[in-house]
């Protein structure tokens, strides 16, 4: 620059990034003038970007740090600043490439490794932790890279490394709000409820407007049976965030099951009055009435956000509630409609499903083939091919489910300590019993007249709970070593790497149904291996010739009437165990019994270990 010399010209732009970094308004104006008398200068452009994306402009910022690269293409600091406003907005596969580029320039470059690091905690905690190690390599005392090592451990269930990582950033900062929420959240995902708690008003009164830690340390309150409170928080948390989704869905649900059902539309109408064109509300609104059975007001408010803006997902409720009226052809209109917006797992899961139910078996196919595509292991994507194939008499059926060699039926080890399985199984109904408080099922699961415990069971802090994972490890082990390995077939081709005890339980749970309680005909979607584990049985299931309780193999959730069959019935007994592939369609019969009887499992799901996340 004319009358500038090099020296000068550095010591302005220190002053232009001190500007940016200090947020003053009118910097981009600035630099923008300086570019106009030296045309696509690196530095300014880099500045430019970095400015911009101070503003919010990501659009323009992506424009000027990419200017800046193509007048001089090894800046690890302009590639870092690329990534950084790519993964803002969620552009992850950009973001990783720039992050590496700048990386190949400079391997030591600590933003750049902690910044891929966190942002592969998401999609490969395993690589993250590579990262993020060599970041703190680096330098031991960022706390950003030693709260993003414990995320990526409290992402592969390391508790106690994640744990580890959050402390030695709190030495360094006992005020990092994030380090001490998310060792908070850690401890409650490992059911150290009472460490949770502590840590979490910790969090509250370092930033007592946050409304996720409300929301979190609700949670925490609630599965430790505080449930006044665990309410409050949750009601904070919505005052702090009227649009917080999960949290109206949470306090909805809580007061579902707590059987307060003239409160659960109240939050949702209050902060829709305060944002009415909040579409991402409104849907989580529809989705909480369609839960609770009422259609009719789910659907005038589908019209009415509809009559704001016609998204992809509200287009997925329009087809759901049509399906629900048994109206398939317009479910069908409005599930294409809004996989031509946007391919969604669901949404074409539903499809799929229309198709069947109106024997459209070629078009199911084609839309089986591009779910696969995107989501190779889904259990529920299986389910309905294997429903396919049945139906239209494919012999891949059978090589799918094998209904003797592939359910398979146990009885459950005396664990040590206990004399008898039965005194064992006494103690663990009276442990179970006590963690049963909600009122009524949840609106999300699978159980019609009964209750589930939250939170995952046997992750929980009990001796009992453990000896009885490690009795269902043990059974779990047995059954996987009926098989072989199968590259080509979806259940056994995953078995390979779970041998072994290389295997982890995904999720577990209570359930409890109360008589004429049953479960709907369902699959698990996430899991990979499912079982059915009975605790305690009423008297009126030990007649043999009554399918009353007993759980059934087969039949589809989709009420295909006379195209339906049961492949296999097996009449359960306590401290029995049935193993089974995700994918299985499974149900039960609704059991009779006197008020004071129920029907109690202990179930959970298994997921090799080398894929859990």
């Amino acid at each position: 620059m004319a009358g500038i010399n090099p020296e000068q010209f550095q010591q302005l732009l220190g002053q232009l990034f001190t500007a940016i970094t200090n947020h003053e308004p009118t910097v981009l104006a600035k630099i923008n003038a300086l570019l106009e008398k030296i045309p696509e200068e690196p530095n300014l452009l880099h500045l430019a970007g970095l400015a911009s994306a101070d503003q919010n402009q990501l659009s323009a910022a992506i424009d000027y740090f990419l200017r800046s690269l193509s007048r001089q293409s090894e800046q690890p600091e302009v590639h870092n600043n690329l990534a950084n406003v790519y993964a803002k907005q969620g552009n992850d596969l950009l973001a990783e490439k720039h992050y590496r580029q700048a990386l190949q320039l400079n391997p030591d470059f600590q933003d750049a490794l902690k910044n891929l690091g966190l942002l592969l905690i998401s999609v490969s905690p395993e690589a993250a932790v590579v990262e993020l190690d060599r970041a703190i390599a680096q330098n031991s005392k960022d706390i950003g890279a030693l709260t993003g090592l414990g995320d990526a451990h409290k992402a592969l269930e390391n508790f106690e490394l994640s744990t580890e990582y959050y402390q030695r950033a709190l030495e360094i900062n006992p005020n990092h709000v994030t380090a001490r929420h998310n060792l908070a959240l850690c401890y409650k995902l490992n059911e150290q409820l009472a460490l949770a708690t502590a840590n979490y008003k910790i969090a509250l009164g370092l930033a007592p407007k946050n409304a996720e830690i409300h929301y979190n340390y609700a949670n925490a309150l609630f599965e430790s049976g505080e449930h006044e409170q665990a309410e409050s928080e949750y009601l904070k948390s919505i005052e702090q965030n009227p649009g917080f989704v999960l949290a109206h869905e949470t306090l909805h649900e809580f007061y579902w099951q707590a059987g307060r059902h003239e409160e659960l539309e109240r939050s949702y109408q209050k902060a829709i009055s305060q944002s009415p064109r909040d579409i991402s509300l409104r849907l989580s609104y529809i989705n909480s009435l369609s839960a609770t059975g009422r259609d009719e007001t789910a659907q005038h408010q589908l019209d009415q956000a509809l009559s704001i803006e016609t998204t992809a997902a509200l287009l997925h409720v329009q087809g759901r509630l049509a399906a629900n009226q048994l109206d398939y052809s317009r479910a069908q209109i409005a599930f294409t409609k809004a996989l031509g917006q946007a391919f969604d797992l669901r949404a074409a899961q539903d499809l799929v499903r229309v198709h069947i139910i109106q024997a459209n078996y070629d078009l199911a196919q084609a839309v089986i083939d591009r779910l696969f595509l995107h989501a190779p292991l889904n259990q529920l994507t299986w389910a309905l091919q294997g429903l396919c194939w049945r139906l239209r008499g494919d012999e891949r059926y059978q090589w799918l489910i094998d209904y003797e060699d592939h359910i398979g039926v146990f009885t459950l080890p005396v664990p040590v300590g206990y004399s008898s399985l039965d005194d064992f199984l006494a103690e663990l109904e009276s442990v179970l019993l006590k963690m049963h408080r909600a009122q009524v099922a949840p609106t999300q699961q699978t159980l019609k007249s009964g209750t589930q415990t939250p939170g995952r069971l046997l992750q929980k802090r009990n001796p009992l709970l453990a000896s009885y994972k490690e009795a269902l490890t043990q059974v779990v082990e047995g059954y996987l070593q009926r098989f072989s390995p199968d590259e080509n077939h979806p259940f056994l081709s995953r078995l390979a790497s779970a041998k072994s005890g290389q295997f982890t339980f995904s999720g577990s749970w209570s359930v409890k149904l109360k008589p004429q309680g049953f479960h709907v005909n369902h699959v698990h979607p996430e899991g990979w291996i499912s079982s059915a584990s009975y605790i305690s049985l009423p008297d009126t299931m030990s007649d043999q010739a009554s399918q009353s309780g007993c759980i059934k193999f087969g039949e589809s959730a989709l009420m295909l009437g006379e195209r339906e069959v049961v492949e296999r019935v097996i009449h359960p007994a306590a401290g029995q165990l049935v193993l089974f592939p995700s994918y299985t369609w499974h149900g039960t019969y609704a059991f009779e019994g006197d008020t004071a009887d129920f029907r109690l499992t202990a179930p959970f799901d298994v997921v090799p270990a080398r894929e859990q996340k």
